[in-house]
């Protein structure tokens, strides 16, 4: 009886330091990617300090895209988003969409 529950026990304390393992794996993966930023959001930020826009919920409001528009430009994976989408970004920053493309690195 008193070795069932020790074992009980043992397994109970493995499971936490596995699952506490598991968490601080996972923060630490996060917090390197979030140290490193995205590709593109020295880019973007820069154009939108231009046009006067404070932040990245601001420019979704104000160009009516969605947040995984944002996150895929500022992932630098421009080309997955809509060309109307693009355009769209473009205008609220205030440049035309060749210039824009072009600052993305989509065109050249």
């Amino acid at each position: 009886m008193i070795f069932n529950s020790l074992y009980i026990v043992y397994g109970l304390l493995a499971v936490s330091l596995v699952f506490g393992g598991i968490i601080g794996f996972v923060r630490f993966l996060l917090a390197t990617i979030y140290a490193k930023g995205n590709a593109k959001d020295i880019v973007l930020l820069e154009l939108m300090q231009r046009a006067g826009i404070a932040n990245w919920q601001t420019l979704q409001r104000k160009s009516g895209v969605s947040s995984a528009v944002i996150w895929l430009l500022r992932d630098g994976e421009g080309a997955s988003v809509k060309l109307s989408e693009l355009a769209d970004v473009a205008r609220t920053l205030l440049l035309p969409l060749p210039i824009f493309l072009q600052k993305l690195g989509l065109i050249r």
